[in-house]
């Protein structure tokens, strides 16, 4: 059943979606640059301009049009072309160092004195966590002494009250939670015995507005209530991952009396409701980097309302929590070797480990490197192709995502995709396609136009494919990310061949592979057997903090230990930049 909506002239389609309550994903937010909000029309619209016929070539003549472009000036119908799956597939475990089991949040068992409970600390009264919940906490324990009861138990907070216990044995549980650009992870863990109950994931609501934080940012800034619109996302995304863990576990969302998060500085921005602003432009000042302990009720998650929500430390404007969760989970600050770190995303995020010293940066790659912004680029889902090989005779594999038919090129496979193009000649060290007659008879084949454009044809319907614009926007993202690692170990004095390895950490990275990292000119040669992933290592941090309370103390310690590197002034970052655009020569 389709929905009908009245706007005003002038509206754009992607305006008037939003406003039906339909999903349309832009990752670009309206600019036009994506082509992926393309829907399919009848009726009246503006004459299509400039940037929708460069995007969408022969389609206009099949009425297909983009929906952030395509502006009603009367009756019209619409059809959404891209349709919302729910397959959407990330990572949810890492690697981490163990901590023993002491977590801030846990229940004190008053002894039983006769038919009564000890009431001494009760009757001294013990300081709450959040002084405004306090008063009808006592109203509480007032009505349960005229019924004749008292609390056996009390659920506190480094030693700080949150709650009474009434009845013996009541559960209490905790959430450790990975806010990511693209995806969030939650899983949940009761906290009297560590035990994990579950974990679950879904593609960040956000995403609707953009596909990258600089994106969202400018949604957040432009758009009248944009921050409160995407933190209205954000809060609904995770109260439907802790319904789906507390209806698998048959257990009550008030027993969660905690939840930890971990997420970039712009993701943790919005999920307080703080306009980002002032990330996107210099100083690239954040409103704030220290750990927070907000109560659930005032941004509404479906917990405890007596509960408690901690925010990890970030370092700085692009290097959040999600990096310093993860350096806590790999106990790197407490390495001896030479290691860099490194989180491939949207926003390349890297910190080296030197002597027992942390120094980071980041550099943004925009949404390229995971598929978006990639003409039949998609995410990690359902029939996105993760794996290209291509054999000795130019024979091209693809391992697609649920084994059906392939949908798209997602960043594992597109990634994939140009290592073995550069290897095998196809791309040149300067990004463009060679010139067929120099290639094997099955690669050359495989070397068309469409709409002018030249192309790699993927799938034998031409239907995927990787175009010369998607080839430059690798290079962008790469080139960005490498040239940001090489200026941060020029500033401690070293260079790869002195770095003792390479950790890859996010969801993304753990689908790469080495020898494509390398195979893009992301990481030298020399540098392969150096790479180990290590999987969602901010989750893996946030639950250190939810079941170690000096694990929360040492993850502040490490946010503040970060010396930032701010590289975008740099007065050699165009030099390296340049440099780094080039893909690695053919070694055969």
């Amino acid at each position: 059943m389709g929905k009908a909506i009245s706007v005003n002239e002038g509206t754009t389609l992607l305006q008037a979606a939003r406003a039906a309550g339909l999903l349309v994903e832009a990752p670009c937010d309206g600019l036009g640059t994506c082509g992926k909000c393309q829907v399919k029309i009848l009726g009246e619209l503006n004459i299509p301009g400039e940037i929708e016929s460069k995007q969408l070539g022969n389609l206009l003549a099949a009425g297909v049009r983009l929906a952030c472009q395509a502006k009603v000036i009367g009756p019209a119908q619409v059809e959404l072309l891209s349709k919302h799956n729910d397959g959407f597939v990330t990572l949810t475990e890492g690697q981490s160092t163990q901590w023993p089991l002491d977590p801030p949040v846990h229940k004190i068992v008053y002894k039983r004195l006769d038919s009564e409970y000890d009431q001494s600390d009760l009757a001294k009264g013990i300081e709450p966590l959040f002084p405004g919940n306090y008063p009808g906490i006592l109203q509480e324990l007032s009505d349960q002494y005229k019924q004749g009861s008292s609390a056996n138990a009390a659920i506190v907070k480094n030693e700080k009250l949150l709650d009474w216990h009434y009845q013996p044995g009541q559960p209490y549980y905790g959430v450790a939670l990975d806010i990511g650009t693209t995806s969030v992870v939650a899983a949940l863990f009761d906290l009297a015995s560590g035990e994990s109950m579950g974990v679950c994931s879904c593609l960040n609501p956000q995403t609707e507005f953009g596909g990258d934080v600089l994106t969202r940012i400018s949604f957040a800034s432009k758009q009248a209530g944009g921050t409160q619109i995407l933190q209205g996302k954000i809060i609904a995304g995770i109260n439907r991952l802790l319904e789906q863990l507390t209806t698998e576990n048959q257990l009550h969302s008030e027993d969660i009396y905690e939840v930890v998060v971990a997420g970039n500085t712009t993701m943790q921005h919005l999920l307080l409701g703080v306009d980002p602003s002032s990330l996107a432009y210099a100083p690239y000042q954040p409103v704030f980097t220290q750990q927070v302990e907000v109560s659930p009720a005032t941004l509404g998650l479906a917990i405890s309302q007596r509960g408690v929500v901690t925010i990890l430390p970030s370092a700085a404007a692009f290097v959040g929590a999600d990096i310093v969760a993860g350096l806590l989970a790999v106990g790197l600050h407490h390495d001896s070797k030479t290691t860099l770190f490194i989180d491939i995303g949207t926003n390349g995020e890297i910190v080296v480990c030197k002597n027992g010293s942390l120094v980071g940066t980041s550099s943004a790659a925009g949404p390229a490197l995971e598929g978006m912004n990639i003409s039949c680029g998609c995410r990690a889902e359902q029939g996105a192709i993760e794996s290209v090989s291509i054999a000795d005779d130019g024979t091209v594999g693809l391992k697609v995502i649920g084994e059906g038919l392939p949908k798209g090129l997602c960043g594992s496979g597109l990634i994939d995709l140009i290592s073995e193009l550069a290897r095998c000649g196809v791309i040149t060290a300067s990004g463009r396609f060679a010139a067929p007659e120099k290639l094997p008879a099955a690669l050359a084949s495989r070397l068309s136009h469409i709409d002018g454009r030249p192309v790699f044809v993927i799938s034998s319907d031409e239907h995927i494919c990787l175009s010369q614009k998607d080839v430059r926007q690798v290079q962008l993202a790469k080139g960005a990310i490498h040239t940001a690692m090489n200026l941060l170990l020029k500033e401690i004095d070293i260079c790869f061949e002195d770095v003792d390895e390479i950790l890859v950490a996010g969801a993304f990275g753990f689908h790469l592979k080495p020898k494509a990292l390398v195979g893009i000119g992301l990481l030298p040669h020399s540098c392969q057997q150096r790479i180990q992933f290590v999987g969602n290592t901010a989750k893996e941090g946030a639950k250190a903090v939810l079941l170690n309370r000096h694990a929360s103390i040492e993850v502040q310690k490490i946010g503040q230990k970060i010396k930032i590197v701010e590289l975008s002034l740099h007065p050699e970052f165009q030099d390296y930049f340049v440099q780094a655009l080039a893909f690695p020569a053919i070694s055969q």
